[in-house]
């Protein structure tokens, strides 16, 4: 339903900001 759509939709944004601060501590 929404609330899994939401659900996925935040995970992906969570994990996209994730690798984004990894870049910049680690480098990509």
């Amino acid at each position: 339903g929404i609330m899994d759509t939401i659900k996925d939709t935040a995970k992906t944004v969570a994990v996209g900001l994730l690798n984004k601060l990894k870049c910049k501590i680690t480098g990509c």
